[in-house]
This record gives C-alpha cells, sequence and structure tokens, in this order.
C-alpha cells in the first residue's frame, strides 16, 4: 500500500475517533448541565420549603402570643376580681409567648443575615414584622439581648 493511502487513512480514521469523542463529551456536558439544573431546582424548593416552615412557626407563636394578650385584655374587662396568683399566672403564659415568638423571629434573621435565605426576596415582606418586634417589645433587645440578630438586621434594614 502506499504511503501516502495509509495516511489518509489513518487522518480519516483519528477525524472520525475525535468527532466520536465529541460527541459523546457533547451529550456527558449535556447531562452534566441537566442534572446542574436540577441539583439547583432541588435547592431552591428546599429552601422554600424551609422558609415556609419557619414562617408557619412565627405565626404559631405569634398567634399563640395574640391569644395570651387577648386573655389578659377580657381578664381586665371583665367585673370579677383577679387573684394575685391567676395574675401572676398570666403574666408568665404572657412572657413565654413574648419569647417563643421572639426566639423563631431570631432565627428567621438569623437566615438572612447569613445568606441562606436571600435578604432582598424577604425583607419587603419581613421589614415591618421585624421593626413592630423590636418596637413593641423594645425591653428585650438591649445590650444583654438574646434576640441579637433580630435587632442586627433591624438596624441594618433601619440605615436602607
Amino acid at each position: 500500500m502506499n504511503p501516502e493511502k495509509i495516511i489518509a487513512i489513518s487522518t480519516a480514521i483519528n477525524t472520525f475517533t475525535a468527532l466520536g469523542i465529541l460527541l459523546v463529551a457533547y451529550f456527558q456536558l449535556k447531562k452534566v448541565k441537566e442534572q446542574l439544573k436540577n441539583l439547583s431546582d432541588n435547592q431552591r424548593n428546599s429552601t422554600l420549603m424551609t422558609v415556609l416552615e419557619m414562617e408557619s412557626e412565627m405565626f404559631k407563636r405569634k398567634e399563640a402570643l395574640d391569644k395570651i394578650s387577648f386573655e389578659i385584655r377580657e381578664i381586665g374587662i371583665s367585673d370579677k376580681e383577679i387573684s394575685s396568683d391567676t395574675l401572676e399566672l398570666f403574666n408568665d403564659k404572657n412572657n413565654v409567648a413574648i419569647e417563643n415568638y421572639l426566639n423563631s423571629l431570631d432565627r428567621f434573621c438569623y437566615c438572612i443575615i447569613n445568606k441562606y435565605i436571600s435578604d432582598r426576596d424577604w425583607k419587603t415582606e419581613y421589614r415591618d414584622v421585624i421593626f413592630d418586634a423590636v418596637d413593641n417589645y423594645e425591653d428585650n433587645y438591649g445590650t444583654s439581648s438574646r434576640f441579637r440578630n433580630t435587632k442586627r438586621l433591624f438596624d441594618r434594614w433601619k440605615d436602607e
């Protein structure tokens, strides 16, 4: 066989092999891209589910706080005499409800501060909630506050 024919055949085989490799690589990259998109969608859905669970817990705790506040106001309106023990019991229930609500709000703020959830996505919905909490329960946001994340996010959003 002629050396030129051998070179031509060899070149053709190399070209087809290279095209085959490129075709396999293309399909593999396409699969990887699809898997990354699915992973991204799953991550986004997981984040959304987490936020919805946190919201649900926050609203349950806020509802419990509102309920005990309503009961306290209801007793204050009634004509019956209230014992100091009963008053102390309601005060304790109210303090626990406030603490539970502020704890859940603080966890939500922690997630925003540490970028587990997007600041800009939730700022419009929760800015007023956070401002109301800090304003209404300002005794809980002093220098020794356990709710530092809420206060930190409050200060950051207040400056914007």
